[in-house]
């Protein structure tokens, strides 16, 4: 949806405010955007209506539209207000302008948001985005330091072939390796974690070929969620230290995302299940075959632990999953059926996760194609 971004951000942390100019262009001519609540357009280039509602079928996520006059292409806004936190609807969603950790990323809308006020329209959009940013970025104090997943030059960002963006700024200490750059906020311990980053990248190159460019990972504070994007990461604190830092390994799995249509990506498989599978099998890579079959033991038991909610999600199939609401069974059960399949298919598993990875473009009749062609084995999904 999103082509090219240019943004102008002024920070205020006494009030934990911004200023926005923002330059968009899309692939297709839309007519409404959508912005954090607590924002507020102030000029534009072309006329239109704001109001606050909330998303639909989530009505309390608030969000500010922004409905055009007329159908465009591109769009120059100038926006203001405070940074507004979706804690109380969505608990990791803490993201706020202050001197602690200032976190500003795609899930708190800081930037316009070319959707309807629709979860299933806010998804399509961002998974369909694949633009270039840069940003410029004002009223950073000295002692604080700009973490972000692309090229930093100063306070200016620049980003390419992304689909979303997350800023972090906090006093962090910097932790460069060969492949790795760690922006933390302690360096305790974090040399074993730059080792085991190091052996868990190692492995995934080793079955589903190798990326070459520099991985950036962003220690948050507690319960921020984990979140991945174009060659880098959001990672807790206690993540980033556990003696198997499974949240780790799970979000430098999404380095090999495949590529999927916005409607398979709904149900959230082929990222969040995949991922989910590839940690398992570093995890009986790196720490041994206990604790592989311990963490999916826990899979295990927390798939059964949503069962006991809602009995009618083990009639659903993966390709049903995000239309009716359960996505989050891509963690559990997604990553499952992935196991159960590699039981099934040995060795030939790992090429069909090849072709996955290698894949043009991926929905659930492609993965069944890519299955039976590799196996023989014709599944339902």
């Amino acid at each position: 949806m999103i082509e090219n971004l240019k943004l102008a951000l002024n920070l205020n942390f006494n009030t934990g405010s911004l200023e926005g100019s923002i330059e968009i262009n899309l692939r297709e001519s839309i007519k409404t955007f959508i912005l954090n609540k607590g924002l507020k357009v102030e000029e534009a280039n072309r006329e239109l209506s704001q109001e606050l509602k909330g998303i639909q079928g989530f009505e309390k996520f608030k969000v500010s539209v922004v409905k055009l006059e007329e159908p465009a292409n591109n769009l120059e806004l100038i926006y203001s207000g405070k940074l507004e936190s979706y804690e109380s609807v969505l608990p990791y969603l803490k993201d706020s302008i202050n001197r602690e950790y200032t976190l500003l990323r795609t899930d708190s809308l800081f930037y316009p948001i070319p959707a309807e006020p629709a979860f299933e329209s806010l998804v399509k959009s961002v998974v369909s985005s694949e633009f270039n940013a840069e940003i410029d970025i004002g009223g950073v104090p000295d002692d604080l330091t700009i973490a972000f997943g692309g090229e930093i030059i100063g306070n200016r960002l620049i980003i390419e072939g992304t689909n979303r963006l997350d800023i972090a700024i906090a006093p962090f200490h910097v932790v460069e390796g060969e492949q790795f750059r760690l922006f933390v906020l302690s360096t305790k311990g974090i040399e074993r974690t730059l080792d085991l980053l190091r052996r868990a990248c190692e492995f995934y190159s080793s079955i589903l070929g190798k990326k070459t460019a520099k991985y950036t990972v962003i220690e948050t504070p507690e319960n921020y969620g984990g979140q991945a994007g174009k060659g880098y990461a959001l990672v807790s604190r206690s993540s980033l230290r556990r003696e198997i830092p499974a949240n780790l390994y799970h979000e430098l799995a999404h380095l090999w995302n495949p590529r999927v249509t916005p409607e398979a990506h709904l149900s959230r498989f082929f990222d969040e299940a995949f991922a989910n599978y590839l940690t398992a099998l570093a995890i009986r890579e790196i720490h041994g075959e206990e604790a592989f079959n311990s963490f999916i033991e826990n899979l295990r038991r927390d798939y059964e632990a949503v069962l006991g909610r809602f009995p009618e999600a083990k009639k659903l199939k993966p390709s049903e999953w995000g239309k009716l609401g359960f996505w989050k069974l891509s963690y559990t059960r997604g990553a499952l059926i992935l196991h159960d399949l590699h039981q099934k298919l040995g060795e030939d598993f790992y090429e069909i996760l090849r072709r996955i990875v290698n894949s043009t473009t991926l929905d659930f009749e492609r993965f069944k194609a890519i299955v039976e062609d590799v196996s023989g084995l014709v599944i339902d999904v």
